[in-house]
């Protein structure tokens, strides 16, 4: 069998012999020692054929007493080596640049390894734990870079992102919303458990106060989809309350977007996405698709409550991801999500996901009690037109006499304003009573005008500029269809859309790079973060800090007055 060592900057396999046996047990130390018989590396899930791959000891070794008993762990080596083949295979697939498919697989693995069978004082366990770990670092590294490279259209940013930061221990709460909350709770019927305790009091207090906003415009637009939500729950056999669970996640908007690369209403990462079927590429991410998202949602928290048999701890997966509460449940005999919690075994943001929760379940069921008088949005109404052929959302909402942005509201899972290439079946939602007439208009719509772009591979020594010049078309054109940030930068096989002469797209985000773009300081706000205030202005979330002596990860409050300029005398200690 082989197995990883650790070795300087790099890591090498050699033949690994079980640890040598202690005195006294049957097994005697020889002076000359076995040798590994080498075999075929093995497949993933197949174990090695002769149980361990390590020759007896020879015959004219005396037996050593044994009158001790081995008390030591024993050592899976058929375990170890399905554990081997798995991260084998997980570097193969980093090799051929597909890491959504690497991360199952160490998911897989790195689950193995948490056997209680393997947990013991095996060196083996632990350096394959450290190749699990270097390779999920590479994984998460090559999916960031190739969402990078797919130039991330305009996004909303996910509560996720705040709730990570939030700190309400110095909330003290008011004895009457207490005794509210109590009553409430004794004439108002949950299908999950719903715990009151300090958090979640501290959480009701926070939407009565600085988090006001949010909680309104949760109340709003959670109209659109409840509803819906409602009815794909019940039919996955999966409690009602859940539906409530986009209020933390996104805010109900569909294309929230986090800084850990989760999408959509339900926050999905891409690799937990494909797993339950939705597709995501350049064209389309049905992350965002509410029916198909939806449903996932549903069947993924099913599955962990299946898994975990606590809601709890079946949301804390779901935030976390199922890895992480495998792995405590397997070192902490009886321990539940509030105790995890407490001892700060999981992030900020998991501590902070379940009692925001509850809050906000609390406040959905009876909002005019918590003092929220909001009226929600109507329930969202389309027709779908099925299509055989690509086309330009611009062109549609010319043909109904409608704005792009009604449309992308109701198609948010399109990325590019541009419905999917090559991609038999796919259905435009439009407006109701806008269907049937859609449908005529675009059989009769010749081929030249569906699409206001056209194709084009970048090919070696291509530029922007000349790319634009041969179809006549802009070097800004292009880069605003094609989310460009670096216009000197293409990569050779690159698909772009060239708009036809004349386009002329929604202004460019500007990079604010210079301090003349924006003003010296800023008043925060209610439901501001640092996060959303670098963003704001073109900064990143550690100049900021930085230069108002903060913490990254520190609370701000409304009134606080932070500076958006490194101040002369900064820059003049650097020189």
């Amino acid at each position: 069998m082989f197995l990883l060592t650790a070795g300087a900057g790099a890591c090498r396999r050699q033949a690994v012999q079980p640890p040598p046996p202690l005195v006294g047990s049957d097994e005697a130390p020889s002076d000359s020692p076995s040798q590994p018989v080498e075999s075929p590396e093995p497949a993933a899930g197949a174990a090695e054929a002769d149980g361990g791959g390590i020759d007896s000891a020879p015959p004219d070794v005396p037996p050593q007493p044994t009158d001790l008993p081995d008390t030591s762990p024993p050592q899976d080596w058929e375990a170890l080596s399905k554990v081997e083949a798995l991260l084998m295979q997980a570097e193969g697939l980093l090799m051929q640049r597909t890491p959504a498919e690497a991360l199952d697989i160490l998911d897989r693995a790195e689950a193995m390894l948490e056997e209680p069978t393997l947990i013991g004082r095996d060196t083996q366990r632990f350096q394959l734990l450290g190749w699990a770990d270097e390779l999920r670092w590479k994984a998460q590294s090559l999916a960031r870079e190739l969402e990078d490279l797919d130039a991330e259209p305009e996004i909303e940013p996910s509560p996720l992102d705040q709730l990570g930061s939030l700190e309400l221990y110095t909330i003290e709460v008011d004895p009457a919303l207490e005794e509210l909350v109590t009553a409430d709770l004794r004439e108002t019927g949950f299908d999950i458990p719903v715990v009151l305790n300090q958090r979640v009091l501290q959480f009701l207090d926070y939407y009565q106060g600085r988090g006001r906003r949010i909680m309104e415009v949760g109340l709003q637009r959670s109209g659109r989809y409840l509803d819906f939500f409602r009815r794909v729950f019940e039919a996955e056999e999966v409690p009602r309350d859940l539906t409530y669970l986009p209020h933390v996640e996104s805010l109900f908007k569909p294309r929230a977007y986090s800084r850990a690369r989760a999408r959509g209403l339900w926050q999905f990462v891409q690799a937990t996405a494909r797993k339950y079927g939705m597709e995501v590429d350049w064209w389309i991410d049905e992350r965002s698709n509410v029916e198909k998202s939806t449903v996932a949602a549903a069947r993924h928290l099913r599955d962990l409550y299946q898994e975990f048999g606590d809601w709890y701890l079946a949301l804390a997966a779901y935030n976390s991801g199922p890895g992480r509460i495998r792995r405590h449940l397997a070192r902490h005999e009886s321990i539940d999500y509030w105790e995890m919690s407490r001892r700060r075994l999981l992030p900020r943001e998991t501590r902070n996901y379940v009692p925001s929760f509850l809050a906000a379940l609390i406040i959905f069921k009876h909002p005019e009690k918590y003092g929220f008088v909001v009226e929600p949005d109507p329930p969202m109404e389309f027709e779908e037109v099925p299509l055989e052929f690509q086309v330009d959302l611009r062109v549609v909402a010319d043909l109904l006499e409608l704005k792009t942005d009604e449309l992308l509201d109701l198609n948010p899972q399109l990325r590019r304003g541009v419905t999917p290439y090559q991609r038999p079946g796919f259905s435009l939602k439009v407006p109701v009573g806008r269907g049937d007439t859609l449908a005529e208009q675009l059989r009769a719509l010749p081929e030249e005008e569906r699409l206001r772009v056209q194709h084009y591979r970048v090919r070696s020594g291509d530029t922007l500029s000349g790319i634009a010049l041969r179809f006549g078309s802009s070097v800004r054109a292009i880069a605003q269809m094609n989310r460009i940030r670096n216009v000197h930068r293409l990569r050779l096989g690159q698909d772009l859309l060239i708009p036809s002469a004349g386009w002329r797209g929604p202004p460019l985000t500007p990079v604010r790079t210079e301090t003349a773009a924006r003003p010296s300081s800023y008043v925060v706000r209610r439901g501001d973060s640092l996060y959303l205030i670098a963003r704001r202005f073109g900064l990143t979330v550690a100049q900021l800090a930085a230069w108002n002596n903060l913490r990254p990860n520190q609370t701000i409050f409304p009134g606080q007055r932070l500076q958006l300029r490194q101040s002369p005398s900064a820059t003049a200690g650097k020189n």
